[in-house]
């Protein structure tokens, strides 16, 4: 098949939508299919364009076997409603053309979401290209956006939802990364042979265990220190206060040290809150390499997934789980739903009430003292996603309803 892909975003930007798409493209190439994605240039999550971008309106280039348009569109850091929303909406104009002028060729458009115009770009080349639509369903737009109060006004959100629905109709097939929104969705009416479920995952051979005192905690000079991290998006989804209001409770305690990696809206104002209540015991790093990440999981000794107490966060399954659980980490996890039911089926860690630092804080303290339950969970971890979450066969997976949609046509 001739694949035409579009996300906005797609390494080297970290995240879990760039990582899934690049690493289910790579599978399809490596099945003999012929795969294009169409993301903008790098920018993500600071707004920072690299100097190798900065000259042409779409770059051509070659990304492990896959062909990749990387196009120019309205880059800003990922903080602000307005600054955002042009952003988005540029990405879906500039998709659409450089997919209709340079996407060539197309048995099927699939498309993933969020951010829901990136899908209105997908189904309108689809039209172009004469060829079946596939919407991947990534979180639930816009109902995560307003829940977060991200937008109040009514005018917008009715449109998103019109729209949001309109893609649902127009798609040949849906796919979601968890059951839970899938079965959301067929609660909504949407037939359910149209809805399928492919779980994320990971790439083993790259997420793998590795000794804990290794390059990160020479590097930091972390020594033995007791490490609790987290690494991923600072947004206003995690609620990262809670962290820092746990560090704050345990700022006494002796050989303990929380360590934030990542970049995101939330990351300066976070800093500024643990400057001014002389946290001591919490450490900020930028961003770093998706390839360095497991030597930064190893050094961990309980790594954090914490999300704000949300009823669309009940269907999320933050995809971090599974890198954890690949380097053989145990978790703590702030949330409910289907991100809770994975940790307990996996046994990959402890569950505490979202944003209660109080919960938080005598997990951690449990967990410290008990180094031997620990280390069962990171074994369980690692056993539950060698079993569930080869990202090969979720990719196999994928492919066949892309397969499906484009022998009905």
């Amino acid at each position: 098949m001739k694949i035409l892909f579009l996300c906005q975003y797609f390494p080297p930007e970290p995240g879990a939508p760039a990582a899934r798409t690049h690493e289910h493209a790579r599978e399809w190439v490596r099945q003999g299919h012929d795969v294009t994605v169409i993301c903008g240039i790098p920018n993500h999550p600071d707004g920072q364009v690299p100097r190798s971008y900065a000259h042409e309106y779409v770059y051509d280039e070659l990304y492990d076997d896959i062909r990749v348009l990387r196009c120019w569109f309205f880059v800003t850091p990922n903080r602000g409603r307005i600054r955002r929303s042009l952003s988005f909406a540029s990405f879906m104009l500039a998709a659409l053309f450089w997919g209709i002028v340079r996407g060539g060729r197309a048995d099927v458009v699939a498309a993933t979401s969020p951010q829901l115009l990136c899908g209105a770009a997908g189904y309108l080349l689809s039209l172009f290209k004469r060829c079946p639509f596939v919407f991947e369903v990534r979180d639930l737009w816009p109902d995560q956006i307003v829940d977060l109060g991200l937008i109040r006004n009514t005018a917008v959100i009715k449109g998103l939802m019109k729209l949001e629905a309109f893609l649902y109709r127009k798609a040949a097939a849906i796919v979601t990364v968890a059951e839970a929104t899938r079965r959301n969705l067929i609660g909504r009416g949407i037939p359910p042979d149209k809805v399928h479920t492919i779980t994320n995952a990971i790439a083993l051979d790259i997420f793998t265990p590795l000794p804990r005192v290794g390059v990160m905690r020479h590097r930091y000079g972390w020594d033995d220190t007791f490490l609790v991290m987290y690494i991923g998006t600072h947004g206003i989804s995690q609620g990262l206060e809670t962290v820092l209001e746990a560090a704050e409770k345990l700022q006494s305690a002796s050989g303990l040290r929380f360590v934030f990696v990542g970049s995101g809206a939330e990351r300066m104002r976070l800093k500024e809150r643990a400057e001014k209540l002389g946290l001591t015991n919490v450490e900020f790093i930028p961003s770093q390499p998706r390839g360095d990440m497991p030597e930064f999981y190893a050094a961990a000794d309980l790594c954090l997934v914490p999300l704000k107490k949300r009823n669309v966060f009940l269907t999320n399954i933050p995809s971090k789980m599974f890198e954890i659980m690949a380097c053989a980490r145990p978790i703590l996890l702030g949330a409910e739903g289907q991100a809770k039911e994975v940790l307990e089926q996996a046994g990959a860690g402890v569950a505490f009430a979202s944003e209660d630092a109080d919960a938080l804080a005598a997990a951690i303290c449990a967990l410290k003292d008990d180094p031997e339950k620990c280390r069962r969970f990171g074994e369980s971890g690692r056993h539950y996603v060698e079993q569930h979450c080869n990202r090969a066969l979720k990719a196999k997976e994928m492919l066949a309803v892309l397969e499906e949609v484009q022998q009905r046509k």
